[in-house]
């Protein structure tokens, strides 16, 4: 064991890494500082692009008076409403999940059913009841209409049928999805069809 040195005359033998401290630690640093900087870019920019938020979609519409061709006339009271009636249908501008209420009590027994989409099956809400209090959520898309349809046995009139608290209600659970352009949601719509 005469040719091996104690380990405390090694150390100092022992070469010295090629880095020194101080070029490794400015390293770090830069690295660190880049890492602050992007940081700080993606938080500016997003909070100075414009964010673009749409108001939640709702309406509140009434029923009373039944047309033989058209069915029952669905109205809107506030014109300031943000959804529109137009074609006795409930137009939707964004695409999202939507409580619906509909409520009335008629004059004879009725089938109501709420129409959403064509090609679709329609929710049918009650069957040979004489009111009817419902509440249902659904997803809608943009463009799809709401609209309902009462139908009674084919042996009463239509002249005799009448409705009393008859309302439709919808709102929009889940703000965020597409919506239509406000350009297109402004735009001038019937109420009623002439």
């Amino acid at each position: 064991m005469e040719g091996v040195q104690p380990l405390d005359e090694n150390v100092g033998n022992t070469p010295q890494p090629r880095v020194s401290k101080n070029k490794l630690l400015l390293v770090v640093t830069c690295v660190q500082g880049l890492g602050l900087l992007l940081c700080c870019v993606f938080i500016c920019l997003h909070y100075f692009t414009p964010q673009v938020h749409h108001p939640v979609q709702s309406i509140r519409v009434q029923f009373t008076e039944y047309e033989k061709e058209k069915g029952f006339i669905i109205i809107s009271q506030n014109q300031d409403e943000i959804m529109k009636v137009k074609n006795n249908s409930i137009v939707i501008n964004c695409d999202g999940f939507y409580l619906i209420s509909v409520r009335g009590y008629f004059s004879q027994e009725v089938n109501v059913s709420l129409h959403y989409r064509q090609k679709e099956d329609p929710f049918i809400l009650q069957s040979k009841a004489r009111s009817i209090n419902a509440i249902l959520v659904v997803s809608l898309r943009y463009k799809d209409k709401v609209y309902l349809n009462v139908t009674t046995d084919h042996r009463s009139s239509y002249d005799d049928l009448h409705v009393n608290g008859g309302e439709v209600i919808l709102i929009q659970q889940n703000p965020g999805g597409y919506c239509a352009p406000k350009d297109l949601m402004a735009a001038p719509q019937n109420q009623v069809p002439a």
